[in-house]
């Protein structure tokens, strides 16, 4: 990849309709940060949500370190968060998942609110890059829709119920990661939407 993004802001975003993929460069008091904004405010999405589909936005990011002639990537880190409608007790449930890890962002009434909580700006597991060397960052994002029993598969093996099978034989993020190209591999026909954004190069 060829650094040709020198009159980028230091924040940019990536739009696709109403989706975006916002990337904010590190500076040496705060880490970088990213956000995948107006997936909820698809009414496509909503209509899936309230039919039982969850929606799941696969993120990753990548440090890339600049050179002569080719980028080299330092970095990269990746992660997902989900959004379901129970019908039960009718809210929307938000979860972020790193690696073995399950973060609830929480359940609401109201689409809105379950949207602010989604978007919220996500710090970067990635190294801080040595003062004086020029890098940027490269964010991909996709959103897609899943069934539920995909998503209760999952959510059972983060919570233990499935892990005697693997433990000890591989490691937890790979089995995870493993799980959601799985997940993806059985989508319901929905358009999977790809976004991308990155930084201008920076120095700390």
């Amino acid at each position: 990849m060829l650094a040709c993004v020198l009159l980028l802001p230091q924040s940019l975003s990536a739009q696709s309709n109403r989706l975006e993929v916002k990337v904010v460069a590190p500076t040496l008091t705060s880490p970088a940060t990213a956000a995948v904004t107006g997936v909820l405010s698809d009414k496509a999405f909503d209509k899936l949500l309230r039919s039982g589909f969850p929606v799941r936005v696969h993120v990753k990011a990548e440090l890339w370190r600049t050179r002569t002639l080719l980028d080299q990537i330092v970095a990269e880190a990746e992660w997902d968060f989900f959004v379901r409608f129970d019908t039960f007790d009718a809210v929307y449930e938000v979860v972020r998942i790193v690696g073995d890890s399950i973060a609830p962002l929480g359940t609401f009434a109201k689409l809105s609110d379950a949207q602010q909580a989604a978007e919220v700006p996500f710090a970067l597991r990635l190294p801080t890059p040595p003062r004086g060397r020029e890098h940027y960052i490269n964010v991909q994002a996709d959103v897609q829709t899943i069934e539920m029993s995909d998503l209760d598969e999952l959510m059972g093996w983060l919570r233990g119920e499935a892990r005697p099978a693997v433990q000890g034989k591989k490691n937890p993020t790979t089995v995870v990661g493993s799980a959601l190209r799985s997940i993806g591999s059985r989508l319901l026909g929905a358009e999977v939407r790809h976004l991308e954004g990155r930084t201008r190069p920076f120095r700390l």
